[in-house]
């Protein structure tokens, strides 16, 4: 196992579970990938093996680089399957399989009626061929007759070897189709949790040098990044977001992804509620000045996540924050 080949596969899985989530249908190729996911990695021993290689043979920075986008992209898929949980643990995988196995059953009817056909008129020529010899008949006639079977047997024989090989694919199609009939979706989610838990361990840690946060601290800072970093805010390693969300300075920005002003002002306004120092309000207006959001925009905006009609992504959003902060 090597990380080059863990991490771009965490990414493709993640971003197939987007689309399984936004379409709430699984298509055979995607089950085939996470099943295949989960059975190429699900074997931890192996995974702490790479990390340690990792860690003795890589230069620090790199060592640092891959290890925290690895860790990025498996929060990433625990978020996505413990937020799409339902969707996921119910899906029509039975039907998808099926679909996959009987892909040819179409083609196989198709080409039975013309391989039939072509049988109807070979066994009409033999038959005219075994009566010939009883009744009288010329030489032309019979030769004529033996030159029809000729061409309708090779006709016949092209028809039977195309049905031949639309019987073998299909017989292959549900070989295959009866390896993926399981949902591999909570297995994986099990899996991320505890190599999330092995990936922390490995990643270079610099918290002791920190200063200490005025508003919020590491296990806080760590929370909230875990549900936002690459999800609402462009990627940033844990020390990196406890600096900026604590106004210290670094050489780091914290920035939004396209499309998220909204769902940040709630953010915002929960982490608002849970500072405990007197001077949360010059919080809020550094942050939102950070973040280049308008204060007025920011109060018109901050409940909507969790007004009567959010969105299924922002409600989502707004109840992993509410969770985080009960």
């Amino acid at each position: 196992m090597q990380i080059t080949d863990i991490l771009p596969q965490y990414t493709q899985l993640n971003a197939i579970i987007r689309n399984v989530v936004s379409r709430n249908e699984i298509f055979f190729g995607e089950q085939q990938i996470a099943t295949d996911f989960y059975s190429q990695f699900y074997n931890i021993q192996s995974f702490e093996a790479m990390l340690i290689d990792l860690t003795m043979n890589t230069d620090p920075e790199r060592h640092k680089t891959l290890s925290e986008s690895l860790s990025v992209e498996i929060q990433n898929n625990i978020r996505l399957i413990s937020s799409n949980k339902i969707v996921l643990e119910n899906l029509n995988i039975e039907k998808t399989c099926d679909n996959f196995a009987n892909q040819y059953e179409d083609q196989i009817g198709d080409q039975l009626h013309n391989t039939q056909k072509r049988w109807k008129e070979l066994s009409e020529i033999n038959n005219s061929l075994d009566m010939i010899g009883f009744r009288a008949h010329s030489e032309i006639e019979e030769k004529r007759l033996w030159e029809k079977h000729e061409a309708l047997t090779e006709k016949y024989n092209e028809e039977k070897a195309l049905l031949n090989d639309l019987y073998e694919k299909q017989n292959v199609a549900r070989k295959t189709a009866e390896k993926y009939q399981d949902n591999y979706f909570p297995k994986i989610l099990t899996l991320s949790q505890k190599l999330s838990e092995i990936v922390q361990k490995y990643i270079p840690k610099t918290i002791h040098s920190l200063p200490e946060g005025i508003f919020f601290d590491m296990k806080t800072a760590s929370e909230i990044h875990k549900i936002c970093n690459n999800t609402i805010f462009e990627n940033l390693s844990e020390t990196d977001f406890y600096t900026a969300i604590n106004l210290l300075a670094s050489d780091k920005i914290l920035k939004l992804k396209q499309g998220e002003k909204t769902r940040v002002c709630f953010l915002v306004y929960k982490m608002y509620e849970n500072i405990k120092s007197g001077n949360k309000t010059e919080w809020r207006t550094s942050i939102l000045q950070h973040l280049e959001i308008d204060e007025s925009y920011y109060k018109s905006k901050y409940k909507e996540p969790i007004s009567e009609v959010p969105s299924r992504k922002s409600e989502q959003f707004a109840r992993e924050i509410k969770e985080l902060f009960s």
